[in-house]
C-alpha cells in the first residue's frame, strides 16, 4: 500500500481512497482495539472512532512513519479515554504469549494460565498494557514500538521489565498498588 498516496488523495477529498484505506487498515486496528477492550461492538465504535480522529488530523498530519503505526497510537488515546471515563481497565480474552520465550520473565507469563494472566494484564498500567500488546500480539520490535509512541527504546525496554515483573507478582499472588 502507497500510504504516502492515499494520504494525499484523501487530503484532497477522494472518498474512493479514503473506503479503500480504511478497508485495508480496519482490520489491523480492530484487533488492536479488540485485544484492549473485551465487548467487540464497543470495539467496533472505537475502530471507528479512532479513524474519525485521524481524518480530523489530516489536515496537520505529516507523516513520521507508518500510517498504521500512527493509528495505533490514536487507538491507544482513545482506549485510554474510555477507560477513563467508564474507570475501566484492559482485559484480554486470549492468553497473550507466543509459543517462543526470550527470557526468564517471558517464560513465567507463558506458565499463567489465560485466566491469571487477564487479571495481572488488567492491573497494568495503559502504558505497559500497550507495549505488550504490540509486542506479543502484533510482534512488533522494541524499536517500532518507540516510534509508534515517539519515546526512547530504553524507555519502552524499562516499561516492559516493569510490566513483566509485576505479571509475575500477580502470578506469585502479590497485589499491584494502583496507580
Amino acid at each position: 500500500m502507497n500510504e504516502k498516496y492515499y494520504i494525499r488523495r484523501i487530503q484532497k477529498g477522494d472518498h474512493r481512497a479514503l473506503d479503500h484505506f480504511i478497508e485495508l487498515l480496519y482490520p489491523q486496528v480492530y484487533c488492536f482495539i479488540c485485544h484492549k477492550i473485551k465487548d467487540e461492538n464497543i470495539a467496533k465504535d472505537m475502530t471507528q472512532d479512532t479513524f474519525v480522529r485521524f481524518i480530523r488530523a489530516l489536515p496537520t498530519y505529516h507523516s513520521e512513519g507508518k500510517v498504521l503505526n500512527y493509528l495505533y497510537k490514536i487507538a491507544s488515546h482513545v482506549c485510554y479515554d474510555y477507560y477513563k471515563k467508564e474507570k475501566n481497565y484492559l482485559i484480554l480474552e486470549d492468553e497473550l504469549i507466543a509459543d517462543e520465550t526470550i527470557d526468564v520473565h517471558e517464560t513465567i507469563i507463558k506458565n499463567m494460565t489465560s485466566t491469571q494472566l487477564q487479571e495481572a494484564i488488567y492491573e497494568l498500567k495503559p502504558a505497559m498494557q500497550d507495549i505488550i500488546i504490540l509486542k506479543y500480539y502484533h510482534q512488533y520490535t522494541f524499536k517500532e514500538i518507540s516510534e509508534i509512541y515517539h519515546i526512547p527504546i530504553s524507555t519502552v525496554k524499562t516499561r516492559h521489565y516493569q510490566a513483566l515483573i509485576q505479571l509475575k507478582k500477580q502470578m506469585e499472588g502479590e497485589h499491584i498498588d494502583e496507580y
